[in-house]
């Protein structure tokens, strides 16, 4: 009788056994999907000494060097509130010009909602539908609030439009939100709508939706803006904050500039009246400096100009992986007769510098409003890059 009793008893603790390891595997897959899926902010791999040497980082919001601005309190608030209430709406949709804190936004309402329980995911781009796949596979693990920044420029419409097909179909008791950021939603989410699944598409409810403009009302409040920026990077660097004006802005300068002209100032000890021009153009200045620094401390010895090309390919196209990034580097001026391990070094250089954008192999995690500026000035400057970046965004 003993022995059949401890036979018993070790049949079911194998049964018990096997149900825990079944257990564990599937959660075990579920991480990986959701992980291959998304990332836990705007960029991954990021490098805690880029944003100490690099002035452009220090400006990305999930820097998080000025405090989050009261001024957007309402904003962040309707977004959060959303998310906790019984509203049919899955979908919310941020616009907003470059530069106006888009990402900034998302990143409060997710810290907020993580605080809560809530499970938040960055969709890595091509990943949007695998995102959803992924929220339902975890769906007993609590609440999903995915986030799709920048959601104008992603590479495959298709995805995303099967991304909301999904969330159109997912059960009602799902706990699922999904919100877009973009620059506006014009010609490209009426095309998005229309590769829907149409029965997806009579389902899904009209989004809720945030535009954010400018922070500051006017001029001083503009300033305010800046002088309070001006403090808290000046703490960030260690140092005093210089008493200092800020000249040449409008009320629809973007936060963006008037953030990276106070982390500008804060680093130079600039003070009296000081043109946001200026401001900006020593920002650029102290960014290629410390390129040219990094470079040579990876044996990249390419003179400056080759350096501003690679960046501005690197911003504006970037690349799935090192392979692609050598062709394209190719087309540019000063690379087309260059040995492949020079360029592949170059391309390796590359993708350490910034931390990366949407978990892509190169789209470095930049202030978008600054990176343009920059390109800006470069492609003035050098008449024949836009023909060059042309032909290498071309190249697969």
């Amino acid at each position: 009788m003993i022995a059949a009793v401890l036979g018993l008893a070790a049949g079911g603790l194998a049964g018990a056994g096997t149900l825990w390891w079944e257990e564990r595997r599937e959660r075990d897959d579920a991480r990986r999907t959701w992980e291959a899926a998304v990332t836990t902010g705007p960029a991954s791999g990021v490098d805690g000494a880029t944003a100490t040497s690099s002035l452009l980082a220090a400006v990305n919001p999930d820097q998080q060097v000025v405090p989050f601005s009261p001024l957007r309190g309402a904003d962040v608030r309707a977004l959060v509130h959303w998310c906790r209430s019984s509203d049919s709406r899955r979908v919310w949709r941020v616009a907003g010009d470059a530069g106006t804190g888009k990402t900034r936004l998302l990143l409060q309402a997710a810290h907020t909602l993580t605080e809560e329980g809530w499970r938040c995911g960055w969709v890595r781009r091509g990943k949007a539908a695998d995102a959803v796949a992924a929220a339902a596979l975890r769906g007993g693990s609590g609440p999903v609030l995915l986030v799709v920044d920048d959601a104008d420029t992603q590479p495959d419409p298709g995805d995303l439009a099967a991304m909301l097909s999904a969330v159109a179909n997912e059960p009602p008791e799902v706990r699922l939100r999904v919100v877009l950021a973009a620059r506006d939603f014009g010609g490209w989410w009426g095309g998005l709508r229309e590769r829907m699944d149409p029965a997806a598409h009579a389902g899904l409810k009209p989004p809720g939706s945030t535009h954010l403009t400018p922070m500051g009302s006017d001029v001083p409040g503009q300033q305010q803006l800046f002088q309070r920026a001006v403090n808290h990077y000046a703490d960030h660097f260690g140092g005093a904050p210089p008493a200092v004006t800020l000249t040449g802005i409008t009320n629809a300068t973007p936060i963006a500039e008037l953030h990276a002209a106070a982390a500008s100032v804060a680093f130079h000890g600039l003070s009296g009246s000081v043109p946001i021009s200026l401001a900006l153009s020593r920002l650029f200045q102290s960014e290629e400096t410390w390129w040219q620094s990094d470079a040579a401390n990876w044996n990249v010895t390419f003179p400056l100009p080759v350096l501003q090309a690679a960046i501005a390919a690197a911003a504006l196209i970037g690349a799935d992986d090192k392979a692609q990034f050598v062709r394209r580097l190719r087309c540019l001026p000063g690379l087309a007769s260059s040995p492949d391990e020079r360029l592949s070094e170059l391309a390796l250089w590359l993708h350490q510098l910034y931390a990366q954008r949407g978990g892509e192999w190169l789209d470095p995690h930049l202030p978008a409003r600054l990176a343009e500026r920059y390109i800006a000035s470069c492609v003035a400057s050098r008449p024949s890059l836009p023909s060059a970046l042309a032909s290498a965004a071309l190249l697969t």
